[in-house]
């Protein structure tokens, strides 16, 4: 004889945690994406400043700070997690990890361009004004 409590008691079970391969994947994109975004602004911060008339070694500072430290840094965390994705079983603390990184990933993306300029800027002031 077969129960009328079989069906209805499986569908009622916790939703399954997403897969941890995709986390990886996931990772890469927005990895790939913030470091755009943060090419973009600050290319755009560094012309504005040059126009504004600051040295044009700020074009420099600005492709080694691109090149010795966001690089290495989005590369580093897009590679954690693609391993981490193909050894962690999936859940729900492995996806909180997860937008808690990619948070912090588009955080520093977004804010680090405004803050080293701002402190260059405020050291060649400096600069110039104990200069002469």
């Amino acid at each position: 004889m077969a129960s009328t409590f079989g069906p209805r008691l499986w569908r009622r079970t916790a939703v399954s945690v997403p897969p941890a391969r995709s986390l990886g994947r996931r990772m890469t994109w927005h990895a790939a994406t913030a470091l755009l975004a943060f090419a973009a602004l600050q290319i755009w911060l560094v012309m504005s400043v040059v126009a504004a008339g600051a040295p044009s070694a700020f074009i420099v500072v600005a492709l080694i700070i691109l090149l010795a430290l966001a690089l290495p840094v989005a590369r580093s965390t897009e590679r954690h997690w693609y391993h981490l994705s193909r050894q962690a079983l999936a859940s729900w603390g492995l996806h909180a990890r997860f937008r808690r990184d990619v948070r912090r990933l588009w955080f520093a993306a977004l804010t680090l361009p405004f803050l080293w300029i701002s402190g260059a800027i405020a050291a060649t002031d400096a600069i110039a004004a104990i200069t002469g």
